[in-house]
C-alpha cells in the first residue's frame, strides 16, 4: 500500500515540479553594454522596470516592479586593458531579494602587443555559435541571465581565453577550473516550501489527492558542497575561416556544462511520524561533451546574411539514482538555420527555424513502472521564430519577434519600443509579451496566462 501511495504521488507531483524550472542559486559577478566610439559612454545607469498582467492568477499578483542599477568601464595600458560591469536587480516585494550579475568582467593584453594573440583572464562574451545569438533559451554554448524568463540574456563564460585573428582565420581556447551555473531567479526554502518573489514562478503543490486521501507535501532544498558545485574543470575550443566571396565556416568542440541548473526530486512518504509527502529536491550539475559545425555566407553590401548550424552533445557525470525523478537528459542533435535581411534603409528582418532530436529516455531502478512524459532541459524541440527592428531615427527604435512551438502549436508575440530623450540622459520604454498557447507544456506553454504590459525607465550617469 505504501508503494503505490508513493508511486502515486510520484506522477501527480512530476509535472508540476520539473515545469517549474527551479533556479535555487544567485550568484554574484559583473555585466558590460556596448556603446558607440561615437558616443560617451556612460558609467552607469538606473533603472525600474514594471508589468501588469492581463489576466489573475493564484501563484502570483497582477503587476511586479523591478529596479537595477550598474555601473560599467574600462581602461588601457600600454601592456594590459580591461572591460566590466555590475548589474544588481531587486523586485519589489514585501521581502525584496536582489540578483547581481555580469556580461563581461576582463583583462587582455593591449592590442598589437602580441601581434594578433590576446590572453585574457575572467569573464568575457564571444559570439560561439549562430544558434546561441538566436535561440537564447538554448544557452548551448554560451551561459544566460535569466532574471526576465521569457527574455533571458546570454553572457560570457568565466575563466582562461586565447584567441588569434588574421583577415581570414579566426581561433578561440577557454579554459576554466569552475563551471558557475546559470543565475536568474532567487528561490528559497520557506516554511517547507519553496517560493520565489519572480511572478513567472510556478509554485509547487502543496497538497495532493493520493488515493483518495489529501496528502500535504514538504519540501527541502538539498543543496551541495561549494566544491560539487563550481570545481568542474571544462574547456573549449572553436576555429572559423572566411573565404572571399563571403563565405564563411566554423568548428567547436569543447567539454562544457550543463550551464542550466537541473533538478531531481526524493519523494518518500513519512509514515513513522507525520504520514505526509516528503520531497528533496536535489540541484544537478552534470556535463557534457558537445561539437558545433555551422556555415553561412555574409553578403559583400552586408545587407543580409544566412547560416546554418549542426550540434551533437552527449551528457555525462548525470546522477539518477533509482528513487529520484529526473528531467531527460540524454544525447541530442541539434540543428538550426537562419537569416537577417535588410529590407529598407532602416527595417531589418531575420528569421530562423530549429530542430532539436534526442535520443529515448530509459527509466531506471523503481521507476521503470512509472510513465511520465517529463520535460527536457531543451524548451522547444521543434519551432521558427521572426522578428525584426526598426530604427525611426538615432533615439527611437523598435523590436517585434514571434516565437512558435510546432509540437505543442503554442505562440508568444513580443514587441518592444523604446525612445532615449534628446537632451536627457533617460530612456523611457514599452512593450508587451503576448501568449497563444493550446497547453501549459514547453518553452512557451509553461507561461501561459502570464500575458503582460511593460514599462521601463531609465537614468544614465
Amino acid at each position: 500500500m505504501v508503494a503505490k501511495f508513493a508511486k502515486t504521488a510520484r506522477i501527480a507531483l512530476i509535472s508540476s515540479l520539473f515545469a517549474s524550472g527551479i533556479t535555487p542559486v544567485a550568484y554574484a559577478s559583473i555585466s558590460t553594454e556596448t556603446f558607440s566610439e561615437k558616443e560617451t559612454a556612460p558609467m552607469g545607469n538606473i533603472g525600474i522596470d514594471s508589468s501588469s498582467f492581463l489576466y489573475r492568477s493564484n501563484s502570483r499578483g497582477t503587476a511586479a516592479t523591478t529596479f537595477s542599477a550598474s555601473i560599467h568601464g574600462d581602461f588601457k595600458h600600454k601592456l594590459v586593458k580591461g572591460k566590466g560591469d555590475l548589474l544588481a536587480n531587486s523586485f519589489a516585494t514585501s521581502n525584496p531579494q536582489a540578483v547581481a550579475e555580469s556580461h563581461e568582467a576582463y583583462l587582455t593584453n593591449s592590442d598589437g602587443l602580441l601581434g594578433n594573440h590576446h590572453v585574457s583572464v575572467g569573464r568575457k562574451y564571444y559570439e560561439w555559435s549562430k544558434l546561441d545569438e538566436q535561440w537564447t533559451m538554448m544557452s548551448l554554448w554560451s551561459p544566460r541571465f535569466t532574471w526576465d524568463q521569457i527574455h533571458p540574456e546570454s553572457i560570457g563564460m568565466t575563466g582562461f581565453f586565447y584567441d588569434y585573428q588574421t583577415t581570414r582565420f579566426k581561433f578561440l581556447a577557454y579554459g576554466s577550473p569552475i563551471a558557475i551555473p546559470e543565475r536568474g531567479t532567487p528561490v528559497e526554502q520557506k516554511d517547507k516550501n519553496i517560493v520565489s518573489p519572480n511572478p513567472f514562478w510556478k509554485p509547487l503543490p502543496t497538497q495532493l489527492n493520493v488515493l483518495g486521501s489529501p496528502t500535504t507535501i514538504e519540501y527541502s532544498l538539498i543543496m551541495p558542497s561549494m566544491q560539487e558545485l563550481l570545481l568542474r574543470p571544462n574547456f573549449a575550443l572553436r576555429a572559423r575561416y572566411d573565404f572571399d566571396n563571403g563565405m564563411w565556416f566554423s568548428l567547436n568542440s569543447g567539454v562544457l556544462p550543463i550551464h542550466m541548473v537541473q533538478m531531481a526530486a526524493e519523494p518518500y512518504l513519512d509514515t513513522a511520524t507525520t504520514g505526509q509527502l516528503q520531497v528533496n529536491i536535489r540541484p544537478q550539475f552534470p556535463m557534457r561533451n558537445i561539437n558545433t559545425a555551422e556555415i553561412g555566407f555574409d553578403s559583400p553590401d552586408q545587407d543580409w546574411n544566412a547560416w546554418i548550424s549542426a550540434s551533437y552533445e552527449q551528457p555525462f557525470r548525470f546522477e539518477n539514482q533509482s528513487n529520484w525523478l529526473n528531467p531527460i537528459i540524454t544525447p541530442t542533435s541539434v540543428f538550426s538555420g537562419g537569416t537577417k535581411i535588410q529590407l529598407t534603409s532602416n527595417f531589418w528582418f531575420d528569421g530562423s527555424a530549429l530542430f532539436i532530436h534526442e535520443q529515448a529516455f530509459k527509466s531506471s531502478g523503481t521507476l521503470t513502472d512509472v510513465k511520465v512524459n517529463l520535460p527536457t532541459r531543451f524548451p522547444m524541440k521543434q519551432a521558427f521564430k521572426v522578428g525584426g527592428n526598426w530604427k525611426f531615427n538615432d533615439y527611437t527604435q523598435s523590436n517585434l519577434s514571434w516565437y512558435q512551438d510546432l509540437i505543442d502549436q503554442n505562440h508568444l508575440i513580443s514587441v518592444d519600443v523604446q525612445h532615449r530623450l534628446h537632451h536627457l540622459p533617460v530612456t523611457i520604454g514599452a512593450g508587451t509579451d503576448i501568449i497563444v498557447a493550446k497547453t501549459a507544456q514547453g518553452g512557451v506553454g509553461q507561461y501561459y496566462g502570464d500575458d503582460r504590459l511593460r514599462g521601463w525607465l531609465k537614468y544614465a550617469f
